[in-house]
C-alpha cells in the first residue's frame, strides 16, 4: 500500500490541524467546480483521496436522498463517522487496489494525485472509474510559485530544503501546473482549468497552513541538512503580520470522459 508523507501517524494533532485549514482555504474553490458541472440530485459521486471529509460532506448534501457518494482514502478513521444511508468509506489505495468501473457520476481527487506516481496511471484508474460522459474534477498546488516578502537567508535555504524533502518522499509540490495537461493525456476530453494564486500578511490562513506543512516536513527537511533553528526562523517569519506571503498556485480542473454523453 502506497505510503503518503502526510500520514496522521507521529503527529496526528498537527496533522489535523492542517487538514482543518486546507479544508478552510480549499472548500470555496471546491464548491465553485461543483457549481461548474452542476453536481446535483441523483448524483453518483466518488471521492478520492477523502481526508477529513469536508468534500464527502458538500457532495452528500448535493446528490441528496437519491445519489450516492462513495469516500476512500488509506486512512478512513476521520470518515467514519460520514457513514450513512447515501455515503459509503473504503479503505483502498488508488493505485493499486479495484476501483469500481463506469460507475460514477463525478470522480473527486483534491490534494491527491501530488502524492501519487506514476500520475497519468493514477488519472487513467479515476478516468476509468467515471461513467462515458462523467466527470473528472482535481485541484492541485504549484508550491514554485510560494514567495515571503520580504525574505531573508534562513527563508531561503529553509523552502529550498523543503522542496528536496517533499521530492524524496515521491510528493511533487510543482504538479498544479501539470494538472490540466495530465487531465488531457489521460483521455479526458471538455478540460477546463482555473489557476489561482493569494497573498496576504504573515499569520493569514495561507501562511498558517504553510506553517504548518514545514513542520510536518521538519524530520525530513533536518535529514538533509536543515537546521532547526532556520526552520523555526522560516515558521516565525510565516507568522510575522509585517510579512507578505503568496501562495501556491491552485489549479482547479475538470474535464469529462469521452463516448456518448448521458442524461447529464
Amino acid at each position: 500500500m502506497t505510503e503518503y508523507v502526510l500520514n496522521q501517524r507521529g503527529s496526528p494533532d498537527v496533522e489535523r490541524a492542517r487538514l482543518r485549514l486546507l479544508e478552510e482555504y480549499h472548500d470555496p474553490l471546491t464548491a465553485s467546480q461543483l457549481d461548474a458541472i452542476g453536481v446535483g440530485e441523483g448524483w453518483r459521486c466518488l471521492d478520492a483521496g477523502a481526508g477529513g471529509g469536508s468534500v464527502t460532506r458538500m457532495l452528500a448534501e448535493r446528490v441528496g436522498s437519491t445519489g450516492s457518494v462513495l469516500a476512500v482514502d488509506l486512512d478512513t478513521s476521520l470518515l467514519e463517522e460520514l457513514v450513512s444511508d447515501r455515503v459509503e468509506v473504503r479503505r483502498l489505495d488508488v493505485l493499486s487496489d479495484p476501483l469500481p468501473q463506469g460507475a460514477f457520476d463525478l470522480v473527486h481527487a483534491r490534494l491527491l494525485l501530488m502524492f501519487l506516481s506514476p500520475r497519468v496511471a493514477a488519472l487513467e484508474r479515476l478516468v476509468g472509474a467515471a461513467r462515458v460522459g462523467g466527470w473528472v474534477a482535481s485541484i492541485a498546488p504549484d508550491f514554485s510559485t510560494v514567495a515571503l516578502s520580504p525574505t531573508s537567508p534562513a527563508w531561503q535555504r529553509v523552502w529550498s530544503y523543503f522542496f528536496d524533502a517533499a521530492m524524496a518522499s515521491g510528493w511533487d509540490p510543482g504538479y498544479g501546473s501539470r494538472l490540466s495537461s495530465d487531465l488531457q493525456a489521460a483521455g479526458l476530453t471538455d478540460v477546463h482549468a482555473d489557476y489561482i494564486t493569494r497573498s496576504g500578511p504573515g499569520g493569514s490562513l495561507i501562511a498558517r497552513l504553510l506553517s504548518l506543512t514545514l513542520e510536518r516536513l521538519r524530520e525530513g527537511m533536518a535529514l538533509l541538512g536543515a537546521r532547526t533553528g532556520e526552520i523555526d526562523e522560516a515558521r516565525r517569519l510565516l507568522e510575522e503580520p509585517a510579512c507578505t506571503v503568496t501562495s501556491p498556485m491552485s489549479c482547479v480542473a475538470r474535464g469529462r470522459r469521452p463516448g456518448t454523453l448521458g442524461s447529464r
